[in-house]
């Protein structure tokens, strides 16, 4: 905007060679991209990295992906220079505020769901038209126009974000929402959260298990429904509703709304730790099996293994092991069959033990 030039054309110039806006820049540039940045505008270079994406490895997530999806990262859908999917979020209070207005990296992060400074919702779309944030596109396509004027105009429509209002048919913004987006805030800016009052984590711990919490909280199942039910008696939370048919998107993937009721219902899971969730999961019979089998993540995710401090409080409460009859207990059910005149197979034989029985008493 200071040399007058189109964007495009100034990033040609600067990056001859790279790829710039078909690609999410800010999840995908390389050392060749910030070194240039670093030394066109004499900044140190891990300064210019920590504007980056990337710059959250080992803060929320243990490895960053700069080609694919990555944890707690919403993707933008880039396609022909077009960003199609709504992961970049803005305050229009804040771009309102400022005087360069600018969209801040948090905003990218599939766990804020409000602004912590104005205390009202994010928007992820032009309020008028729809349409994704694509900033880059105002002065693209057009000859009368040389360079970009705004950060906050609409490409599609023209409509300036910062006069935009809150999204309606809306709960409002309430006090322990906006003090659980602090602390989170917080844990990126330190790297450690306090789970409880004599145990603190290292942050990537913390954020595993958040979105693991609110990845199984997403899922269908009947104890699961009555669980999210009681939290929304208890605590106000909105009751969220599982899709119907098919795979449950990944966190990052979700609707601001989606992601909002499932973070309500993690909170609550992980406040008083361990006390309410220990409670909360044995009155609705919620065993370590759900809480712990899912622990592999996405297809695209190494397998894992949950953090200790998530870990223990399941296995020490809530490990229920599988009852297998010996096979003593086989032969006498066997008999006892015998004597009532059934026969010993799996149905007879599980129906009488009350577990699950894969082969008949004579194989």
């Amino acid at each position: 905007m200071a040399h007058g030039q189109k964007l495009h054309t100034f990033c040609a110039l600067a990056w001859p060679r790279k790829s710039i806006w078909n690609r999410d820049i800010d999840k995908s540039a390389d050392a060749e991209v910030l070194r240039t940045l670093s030394e066109k505008t004499a900044t140190p270079f891990e300064r210019v990295r920590a504007t980056t994406l990337a710059a959250y490895e080992g803060v929320l997530y243990e490895k960053h992906n700069h080609f694919g999806p990555t944890a707690w990262i919403m993707p933008v859908g880039v396609y022909h220079r077009t960003r199609r999917q709504f992961g970049l979020q803005y305050c229009p209070r804040c771009l309102a505020d400022d005087e360069d207005p600018y969209y801040r990296r948090r905003w990218r992060l599939a766990f804020m769901v409000l602004c912590e400074t104005h205390h009202t919702l994010l928007l992820d779309r032009c309020p008028r038209c729809g349409e994704a944030v694509n900033f880059h596109r105002n002065e693209l396509g057009n000859p009368q126009k040389f360079a970009t004027d705004s950060l906050t105009r609409c490409h599609g429509c023209d409509f300036d974000l910062r006069f935009a209002n809150p999204p309606k048919n809306s709960p409002g913004v309430s006090r322990a929402e906006v003090e659980y987006t602090n602390k989170l805030l917080q844990a990126v800016e330190e790297c450690y959260v306090r789970v409880s009052k004599t145990e603190t984590v290292y942050s990537l711990m913390y954020f595993t298990i958040l979105r693991h919490l609110m990845s199984v909280m997403a899922m269908k199942n009947k104890r699961l429904e009555r669980l999210r039910m009681t939290l929304s008696e208890l605590y106000g939370v909105e009751v969220y509703a599982p899709q119907p048919e098919g795979r449950s998107p990944d966190v990052q993937e979700m609707g601001l709304s989606q992601r909002r009721q499932l973070l309500q219902i993690a909170r609550c899971l992980l406040e008083e730790w361990p006390h309410r969730f220990v409670h909360l999961a044995q009155k609705h019979k919620v065993w370590s099996s759900l809480w712990l089998k899912h622990m592999e993540g996405c297809p695209w995710e190494r397998s894992q293994t949950a953090p200790f401090w998530f870990w223990r409080v399941v296995h020490d409460h809530l490990y229920r092991a599988r009852y297998h009859p010996s096979d003593e207990e086989m032969r006498e059910a066997g008999k006892h069959l015998k004597r009532k005149g059934l026969s010993p197979n799996k149905s007879e034989l599980s129906r009488l033990l009350g577990v699950v029985v894969r082969r008949d008493i004579d194989e």
